[in-house]
């Protein structure tokens, strides 16, 4: 397989924006069509982990027609999704979530979003080995706080394709992880009872990051549903 990956606008070698809009998912799902089209490929496989599943959802619901699989990996049909996440004050984590939140508050921008998701994301995987490779990635890699605070204050709120899902009827890989508490997995059950080809994969020893908790069965079930997509 080739694996495309896109840096949206603000993010890696993709530059700056001009326009806060042109942080939003419908300015990437225009930038994915258009790679396409510059690409010369006529379908391809989408897919999409957390809010990257907000983006697949909604590219595939635009675009259907140029995609032959979709995959949605830990992810959620709508923006408000914090019921039964450590977001959630009912939650067990939620201590722990606030007490991160407030510990972080005082950090420049920039150091206070890197800081949040280094420590946050700790609590989404399941082995000492993951938390190691998540402390790694969020010491080095860099964030841009103004699109972290563009979904906070616009996505989050716009998102929501809830009621469009059954006109989905391409093949749908939905993998969730049983101990995901940024996103409840709950929210793959109901995407998986509302799209009528969809296959849900539970990850029983995963959170949030799959591919690092359950690596090879993760792996497995990619290849085995991309092999078997018309």
């Amino acid at each position: 397989f080739t694996l495309i990956k896109i840096d949206p606008r603000g993010t890696g070698f993709s530059g700056d924006v001009k326009e806060k809009h042109e942080y939003g998912i419908p300015t990437l799902i225009a930038d994915i069509e258009q790679l396409r089209i510059h690409l010369g490929i006529d379908q391809w496989n989408v897919m999409g982990q957390s809010a990257g599943g907000w983006t697949a959802l909604e590219y595939t619901l635009a675009h259907q027609s140029h995609v032959k699989g979709v995959i949605i990996v830990c992810s959620a049909p709508t923006g408000k999704f914090h019921t039964g996440t450590f977001r959630d004050p009912s939650h067990p984590l939620y201590p722990e979530f606030n007490r991160i939140s407030n510990e972080v508050r005082s950090l420049p921008a920039a150091e206070r979003v890197k800081a949040f998701n280094r420590a946050v994301y700790q609590l989404d995987v399941q082995s000492a080995e993951a938390k190691n490779i998540i402390i790694d990635i969020f010491t080095q890699a860099e964030f841009n706080p103004q699109r972290n605070q563009y979904f906070v204050m616009s996505e989050l709120n716009r998102y929501n394709v809830i009621e469009q899902l059954h006109t989905i009827t391409i093949p749908t890989l939905i993998i969730a992880g049983a101990h995901d508490v940024h996103v409840s997995p709950v929210w793959s059950t109901m995407m998986a009872d509302k799209i009528p080809n969809a296959r849900l994969v539970m990850m029983e020893h995963s959170g949030h990051f799959p591919w690092l908790d359950e690596p090879e069965r993760f792996f497995e079930t990619m290849n085995h549903f991309l092999n078997n997509t018309p």
